[in-house]
């Protein structure tokens, strides 16, 4: 059963560039994609570098070097993610888009999430919206000048 939904998936991404005529077509898509790389480049990004920084250090210091590194990997991991998530789900759907904008919005859409939760001190509640706001970004960067493959 489960290798029907794996081949259902890839014909389903591979003909979607049939469909997509227009850039501003294949928007929605794009950020749902950038929306779920955003998390799970966040998610990955902050373990990793909690870990790699907490590595051989001990007591406080230790936990001092893990808030650190999750704190620079859900950063990075975000930007990252939320770029990747963008440019793959055009590229599957047949548009050419701005790469270095995209990379661009999304660590501008990062920047405007912890803004907000850092202005109005609310950064538990901003942050877990933070991957979808630079997914927005990315989105916007990617399709600046975007044109169908057709």
């Amino acid at each position: 059963m489960p290798k029907i939904f794996i081949v259902a998936l890839a014909l389903l991404l591979a003909g979607g560039s049939a469909f997509a005529v227009q850039p501003e077509d294949v928007v929605l898509p794009e950020f749902l994609a950038g929306t779920l790389g955003g998390y799970a480049g966040a998610v990955i990004g902050a373990y990793t570098l909690s870990w790699a920084f907490a590595a051989g250090a001990t007591g406080w210091d230790a936990l001092g070097r893990a808030i650190f590194g999750a704190f620079l990997g859900f950063t990075g991991g975000t930007v990252v993610g939320s770029s990747l998530g963008v440019i793959v789900a055009g590229s599957l759907l047949g548009i050419d888009g701005n790469i270095g904008l995209c990379f661009l919005g999304a660590a501008a859409g990062t920047g405007v999430g912890f803004g907000i939760g850092i202005a109005f001190n609310i950064s538990e509640t901003v942050l877990p919206l933070t991957p979808p706001i630079a997914a927005a970004g990315a989105t916007v960067g990617f399709n600046v000048g975007a044109q169908s493959r057709k």
